[in-house]
Formats: structure tokens, sequence, C-alpha cells
């Protein structure tokens, strides 16, 4: 099979089906890069088995970035989704766009846009817009450490089967505050990023999520991804979970 033959046969193995739960931690999807221009990137993973059902399981995510002195501009596109010819057990999407502005040497204004759609959760339509600042606390060859806090507006509808009303659209204000660290060394880079994100007008409504990766170069332009994401959200949209914990493995493609 080859070198990246056999890369492909163990991605697909150890997968075993995970896809992303979606949630949108975009520190993650930052890439790092002290290039002043446009950058991407692609990952997948793929699966499919006849054991006794027919399932085929697959997540992507398409990332691009420029980057200069002064301006940042990010684009993100994931999907998820898990089922067969008669039942959807995942259909998850969305779509990001966040636009920064340095203002300083370590600290960047920036502003976002969000839509969402994810079953595990039951949102059936989330749309954020959000703006704040993001400092740099430390850099230098080996590690990385940016905190953040945003205030964002929250427009959402609930799926079927949630305590909130069905086609209701609930809109709120939220705040959102993350701490993301990056450790880069050889071929191998880690990245983890921590959100806490309550109602201003009632902070016992909140969320906490995080998403942790481990990039590891096998060429060029291809890398062998490890992502572990949790989330938790004392007041859901849906009554299916307030709770999960995913792992995904799978291939990236740098451009």
């Amino acid at each position: 099979m080859g070198y990246f033959g056999n890369w492909f046969f163990v991605l697909f193995i150890l997968s075993h089906g995970t896809v992303r739960a979606q949630v949108v931690n975009v520190e993650q999807t930052r890439l790092s890069t002290d290039t002043n221009a446009w950058t991407g990137k692609i990952d997948a993973t793929l699966q499919y088995q006849n054991v006794n059902e027919k399932l085929t399981n697959a997540a992507a995510r398409a990332i691009a970035q420029y980057k200069s002195n002064k301006y940042f501009v990010l684009a993100l596109t994931e999907y998820g989704y898990s089922g067969d010819n008669i039942v959807e057990y995942l259909n998850n999407a969305m779509f990001h766009l966040r636009y920064g502005y340095r203002v300083g040497s370590n600290t960047r204004i920036e502003a976002f846009h969000q839509i969402q759609r994810n079953t595990i959760i039951g949102i059936a339509h989330r749309s954020l817009n959000g703006f704040g600042p993001r400092f740099r606390l430390y850099r230098d060859s080996l590690l990385r450490i940016h905190v953040g806090t945003v205030a964002m507006f929250e427009a959402e509808r609930a799926i079927p089967g949630g305590p909130v009303e069905t086609g209701v659209l609930n809109t709120d204000w939220r705040s959102s505050s993350y701490l993301n660290i990056q450790i880069t060394q050889g071929m191998m880079e880690f990245s983890g990023t921590t959100y806490f994100q309550p109602l201003f007008h009632r902070p016992s409504d909140y969320r906490v999520s995080g998403q942790y990766s481990i990039s590891i170069k096998v060429s060029k332009h291809l890398t062998l991804n490890q992502e572990l994401t949790h989330y938790y959200d004392t007041d859901p949209p849906s009554s299916l979970t307030n709770r999960f914990l995913t792992y995904t493995m799978g291939m990236g493609y740098v451009f």
C-alpha cells in the first residue's frame, strides 16, 4: 500500500464513525502561520459499514484564512452526517465568518457572524453575531497563549421534542470568554481552547465547551489530526441532551 496508503488505512480503522459534534471553537481553526497571505486547510473523515445495518458516517471542514499586519479574515464551513437510507442520526451544518483588525501589538478587535444547525443539541437554526477584543498574552517559537471575550446576539429555534416551543425564535445576549493555548514542536502541533458563555441577564444559564487537537505533519501538505470535544449547557434548547463528548481522527490538507 505504501507509506500514505498505510496512513489512510490506520485512519479509517481508528476513526470508527465518530463525527464532529459542531461545538464551534473557532480558535482551533485558526491556521498557525506568519505568512501575510491567503492560506487554507481541508479536513475530512468518511466511513461506511455494513454489519446489522448499512451506515455512513462523514465529517468535513474547510478553512480559508487571510492575515496581514493589520487585518485578519477567516471563513469556516463544517458538515457532519451519520445515517442510512431510512434514518438520519446526525445531520449538522455550520458557516462562520470572522473579521479582525489589529489595534496594538498584542490586541485585535474581532467581529463575526455564524449560522448553524446541530441536531445533537437540539438546534434547528442558530444565528450568532458578536464583537470583542482578543489578546495575545505570550508568544515564542514553542508556545502561544491568547485570551478573548465577546458580546454576541443569539437567535435560535429548537427542534421538536425540546422544552422550548418548536418554531419560536428565541433571542438573547450572551458573553463568550475563552483561553487558547498552542504548542508547536517539530512536526507536531497541539491546540486547546476552553469557552465559558453565560447569558448577561442570567449568569446561571451558561455553556462550557472545549476542543483540544493534535496535528502531525506527514508531508508538506498532509496532516494527521486527532480532536477531542466536550460541551455542557445548563439550559439546552432541546431535552435530547445537555452534554456530550466526542473524539475524531482524520486527515487534513493544507494549501
